[in-house]
């Protein structure tokens, strides 16, 4: 029963500190002003069509089933929904601008990192979370 119970609050933590690095990812990369004041909108990482911040995905090059690489800002980026759902997040253009944005050989370091093992623990997601929230202060300032 421990065990379970154990596996469950993993769980939670890992959508909670998923949702705030979402959140921080989307407020990264859409920065742009909309010109009524209403908010801010971004260009998709593979496809450059402008966006409203509401309207995009934190869209993951590798895949977010690689524990490694699920936190990862380089490998999350704002994606409007149509790439990162629809075209399987045109993970070949991802790879390009990534290189492009966070410098040459980003991606392939991000396929090796996504292959190395990763284990969180309830502590590991605390202290992640804590320091999400921290950063995302800067947007809610």
């Amino acid at each position: 029963m421990f065990l379970k119970s154990s596996r469950l609050d993993l769980k939670a933590l890992d959508r909670k500190l998923w949702k705030l690095v979402s959140d921080y990812v989307r407020r990264r990369d859409c920065r742009r002003p909309i010109s009524n004041g209403s908010g801010f909108c971004g260009d998709c990482i593979t496809c450059g069509k402008i966006w409203y911040m509401e309207d995009m995905d934190a869209g993951h090059f590798i895949s977010r089933n690689k524990k490694a690489v699920r936190f990862d800002f380089k490998n999350i980026n704002a994606q409007c929904r149509g790439c990162n759902r629809f075209q399987s997040g045109r993970q070949f253009e991802h790879a390009k601008a990534i290189d492009r944005k966070w410098g040459a050989g980003t991606a392939d370091a991000l396929l090796i990192k996504s292959k190395q093992p990763c284990k969180r623990g309830r502590a590991d997601y605390l202290v992640l979370i804590e320091e999400m929230k921290e950063k995302l202060k800067k947007f809610k300032a």
